[in-house]
């Protein structure tokens, strides 16, 4: 197993965890009507309950960390951006749009779609793709903050942080949910902060590695998994969001404590390396191989979810090294220059 000497292992050991937790609530399904439709009182439930307001948000703060080892300069915000679109967009058209053909044709998916609406995917979040339009406007966000030096201190990422959380409470109590989720805007503004954080981290060390700053986050975070737990138990009556109040609160100081606890383990850094092109194609192994396995009449849950969760790891890694090796997939597919020589 070869991994680049230049990469944090402990980060790229969260990145292997992040890619598997998301993998895994795509699997379970984020209602009883999706994924592996199970009930809302099933352990699976309670396993995807408890993850939810920590899987994004550590994928989205480890972009964060890794963006903020070359960031945008005015000298290079253009060949940023177009980079960036050919990271992010281009695999959001084709690869999104080979999954939306996928659902429309193929019986047995969860839902299915008109052919005729394709060209929505271009504007509007279609399923958990949602996450590279956000996260591309993120990019173009930050990168103009950074050309123009806006969070070079830790007071002015301080308050460029604060505010992105203020702007995530005006989009909560001033745009109704009615409102059209253009290039996913509305995703983008939930997803600024926890980017911001790793920044903050990379850039800001002495901050984040206070001994009593990493205490007292620890102990908000245990404070608020165990009331999540007991919401989950119906111990406590509170409405969970995944923008607002305890939600929000356990997946800013999750992501802190995890950037925080350095260990790693070589077999989730393998993983971590195949983070984005598993992202991009796990729905083809995890949806595969549950319409395939209950077509020949297998219905164990056990069965369904492992099976299920190890194709959604595998298949795209196996995808990945077979595009790798032709200019027109490299580029299409996995968002990486069509010419292999190239450094992305």
């Amino acid at each position: 197993m070869s991994v680049k000497s230049n990469k944090d292992l402990s980060v790229e050991t969260l990145r292997g965890i992040a890619i598997v937790l998301v993998v895994m609530g795509h699997v379970i399904g984020s209602k009883s009507d999706g994924g592996m439709k199970v009930p809302d009182d099933s352990f699976l439930r309670h396993l995807y309950f408890t993850f939810q307001y920590l899987r994004m948000p550590l994928f989205t703060v480890i972009s964060g960390w890794v963006y903020a080892l070359r960031p945008a300069k005015p000298e290079n915000l253009g060949d940023f951006t177009i980079k960036k679109i050919r990271r992010i967009l281009i695999p959001l058209i084709f690869v999104g749009g080979t999954y939306y053909i996928v659902q429309s044709i193929v019986p047995g998916t969860n839902f299915s779609y008109d052919l005729k609406d394709i060209w929505r995917i271009a504007i509007f979040p279609y399923t958990f793709y949602w996450y590279l339009q956000s996260l591309f406007i993120v990019f173009l966000v930050v990168s103009v903050i950074d050309s123009y030096q806006l969070a070079q201190t830790f007071n002015k990422w301080l308050a460029v942080f604060l505010l992105s959380l203020v702007l995530l409470i005006v989009r909560d109590m001033f745009i109704p949910e009615s409102f059209p989720n253009y290039f996913g805007f509305k995703g983008a503004i939930y997803l600024l902060p926890f980017f911001l954080i790793g920044v903050g981290i990379k850039n800001f060390k002495a901050q984040f590695s206070n001994l009593y700053f990493v205490a007292v986050i620890s102990v908000v975070l245990f404070a608020g998994l165990i009331i999540q737990q007991l919401i989950w138990y119906g111990i406590i009556d509170i409405k969970l969001s995944s923008s607002s109040g305890l939600g929000l609160i356990i997946g800013v100081t999750g992501v802190i404590v995890c950037l925080r606890i350095h260990f790693k383990l070589m077999w989730l850094v393998w993983m971590g390396n195949f983070a984005y092109t598993i992202f991009l194609f796990h729905s083809f192994g995890t949806s595969g191989g549950r319409i395939i396995l209950n077509s020949i009449g297998i219905h164990c849950t056990t069965i369904v979810f492992f099976s299920s969760l190890l194709l959604g790891l595998f298949v795209p890694v196996v995808i990945e090294l077979i595009f790798d090796r032709f200019g027109l997939t490299r580029m299409l597919f996995l968002g990486r220059s069509f010419n292999k020589s190239v450094k992305d």
